[in-house]
């Protein structure tokens, strides 16, 4: 049975200065709506937009610790606190995964180009290396951690995958792609339920408890085009995946067989670009994914927008769109906190923080 689809997305919305009520409205009140967001604090630039505001999700009724984060960046921008320093690893060596330790928000995971993944804290001090490849051949392009079961996980650029605990004992190292790894997840509320996404345009979804080689996995859901992630609901209920072309697929855990809900999306993969990956709201059941326009994509539009666009993750439906036009670039990366009212987004050499709270202010 051929996948379903939904409707193409429909004509970009209208670049709008600000919501023209500041009414209180949940997300799926939202029209598409592009919305010119202002920067917080003097002194902005287009090199310099870590205060930028965002308006959406107005709804969220958030404690005043949570956006604390946003407080930090805005400070340590106008040189009123410091900010911590991380060693550089040096030319060729990118950071492809990160990942906070769940244990100790000190310290976090990373894996990277350069042939590690280790364990780092704020002072750049490297408290485990987990795995090395000592050979510049072979590097590490995702991982994932689990704080429950002390476990993790990582695949590099041959199609291995390999599983450690947090005392950095290898548990297994078995090749279950043909090629890169792209990315690897943990269910959250499973967490021997693993998904790995690779560019031999695969996801497969794993039993921790059942691995034996590239051959014992669950499932595997073949796509049109490499993928560049597989990320879990939050609920551990769908799987979402992104292509290197323009579809967003939309799985039920529990129904694996069943054809995926297909959402086009323009985000088209460029070998000098950070690959585009989609991502969930922590508490909504929203889709949060950067927009690379693509003259070929059926409903582009003449000087179309590198918005942030928002989808339900129940009807496809786009709900509406983040845009500054003094930061214009390809948004690849987006990340909620836990709370969900603040947003970090990657754009070349820069991170955006989008703050719900700083976007209401008059």
């Amino acid at each position: 049975m051929a996948p379903k689809k939904r409707p193409d997305t429909q004509k970009t919305p209208e670049v709008v200065v600000r919501p023209k009520s500041r009414r209180t409205r949940s997300p799926w009140e939202l029209e598409p709506e592009a919305k010119k967001l202002c920067v917080k604090g003097p002194g902005s630039s287009r090199r310099f937009d870590s205060g930028c505001v965002w308006a959406g999700l107005a709804s969220l009724q958030v404690p005043p610790s949570c956006i604390s984060i946003v407080r930090a960046l805005h400070h340590h921008k106008l040189g009123k606190a410091a900010w911590p320093s991380l060693q550089q690893i040096g030319a060729g060596g990118s950071v492809t995964g990160l990942k906070f330790n769940p244990l100790d928000t000190n310290q976090f995971f990373t894996s990277s180009m350069e042939g590690t993944t280790r364990l780092q804290d704020f002072k750049g001090n490297t408290l485990r290396v987990f795995t090395s490849s000592d050979t510049c051949n072979v590097w590490f392009c995702s991982l994932d951690v689990s704080a429950r079961s002390r476990m993790v996980v990582t695949g590099d650029n041959v199609g291995h995958v390999i599983l450690l605990n947090m005392d950095g004992r290898e548990l297994w190292n078995l090749r279950m792609h043909k090629k890169k790894v792209t990315h690897v997840a943990l269910n959250p509320c499973c967490d021997w339920l693993m998904a790995t996404a690779s560019v031999d345009q695969t996801v497969k979804i794993w039993d921790l408890r059942q691995v034996k080689g590239k051959s014992s996995c669950l499932h595997s859901l073949l796509h049109s085009h490499p993928v560049n992630s597989a990320c879990f609901s939050p609920d551990g209920a769908q799987l979402l995946t992104t292509d290197q072309k323009s579809e967003l697929r939309v799985y039920t855990a529990s129904q694996w067989d069943c054809p995926p809900s297909l959402i086009p999306h323009p985000h088209r993969h460029f070998q000098h670009l950070t690959p585009i990956k989609a991502t969930w709201h922590p508490r909504y059941n929203l889709i949060v994914v950067g927009r690379y326009p693509d003259p070929n994509f059926k409903s582009c539009t003449p000087h179309e927008l590198r918005t942030i666009d928002v989808f339900d993750g129940s009807s496809g439906k786009m709900m509406y769109q983040l845009y500054d036009p003094e930061s214009s670039g390809i948004i690849s990366l987006n990340e909620f906190n836990p709370m969900g009212d603040t947003l970090a987004s990657l754009m070349g050499y820069h991170i955006l923080i989008w703050s719900q709270e700083a976007g209401m202010r008059k």
